[in-house]
């Protein structure tokens, strides 16, 4: 074998290790709360201006992780203007993708099957389209505030931009939220006073916040990928069905998947109902093991006799 033989086989293993490590995530609008912050003395609210962040897209591949194309709508933009919830969706968008770790799923997909569900559960809809982790919250603080003076006609004068972001990180397997954090972003933007006149660039209040909003942003998402580990410690659940005597999951190596991994086979027993509340029986049928997979399914043999029934699931068995 050549050595460029042995070149692209060494990629295409790398590249296949890449995409079985990619969580795939989806990231709500974060609610924009920072109409209900009164104003403070020396504070300028900052809710008109709009900050130059990069638009919300589908998936596009970045070393087999989706990116954020850097375009945003105009129309979008003027109809949002100052709501933070978008920009701190789209930044966090931005700043997962670079980690190399997560997918982020379309956020439009998202949306629609929100609408689809009776109940409206954010947590349900994001699971019904792939994800593993759910990543939600809201902006509770924007401002800025001008700081500094003059002495005899000189000084220097900064303005600087505050940002406040509380978020959770959901698993869509389990519904456990893994993280809960509160962050705060500051960025600031100098400037000389010469005579009582100020010298130096024009001040863009939208920006300054978008850029405390992203420093916010930075250490949330430093913290988010400790949290998650590895894909292969997720406990993976799909759908499995027998068909002409192969076990078919529904899900391959897009969800980290892989030959050898073992899976609890669990079937829906009969409705229990207890005091006001109802309950569906979860029966364990049996353990299957991993023996082939494709990028969106894979197959399996029996480990423990099963007999497989129309909406039995599979939970991947992680072992500590």
């Amino acid at each position: 074998m050549n050595s460029l033989a042995k070149i692209s086989i060494i990629i295409l293993i790398c590249s296949s290790f890449i995409i079985a490590q990619t969580f795939k995530v989806v990231v709500n609008r974060f609610d924009d709360r920072t109409d209900r912050i009164a104003k403070t003395e020396g504070e300028v609210k900052a809710s008109s201006q709009v900050g130059a962040i990069a638009g919300r897209t589908g998936e596009s591949s970045i070393g087999g992780a989706a990116a954020a194309s850097g375009q945003a709508s105009g129309s979008r933009l003027e109809s949002e203007k100052g709501d933070l919830g978008y920009q701190a969706a789209d930044i966090f968008t931005t700043q997962l993708v670079k980690t190399g770790k997560f997918k982020v799923l379309d956020a439009n997909l998202f949306e629609r099957k929100i609408s689809e569900l009776q109940n409206g559960d954010i947590v349900e809809a994001a699971k019904l389209i792939g994800a593993h982790y759910l990543l939600a919250g809201n902006i509770s603080e924007a401002g800025v505030a001008e700081k500094g003076g003059t002495i005899l006609g000189f000084g220097g004068k900064s303005v600087e931009g505050n940002v406040r972001i509380n978020f959770t990180l959901t698993n869509t397997t389990t519904g456990e939220i893994v993280l809960s954090e509160t962050a705060q972003g500051t960025e600031s933007q100098g400037g000389v006073t010469l005579f009582g006149s100020d010298v130096g660039a024009k001040k863009d209040l939208g920006l300054l916040l978008s850029a405390a909003l992203k420093v916010a942003a930075d250490s949330c998402v430093e913290k988010i990928e400790k949290v998650v580990g590895d894909l292969s410690k997720y406990p993976i659940e799909c759908d499995v069905a027998l068909n002409e005597g192969t076990v078919y999951l529904s899900k391959g190596k897009d969800d980290g998947i892989q030959v050898g991994d073992e899976f609890q086979v669990i079937g829906i027993g009969k409705k229990i109902k207890i005091g006001s509340k109802e309950i569906v029986e979860k029966i364990q049928k049996g353990i299957i093991k991993i023996n082939d997979v494709a990028q969106d399914y894979a197959t399996a043999t029996t480990i423990t006799g099963v007999t497989f029934a129309e909406g039995d699931k599979a939970i991947k068995i992680v072992r500590k």
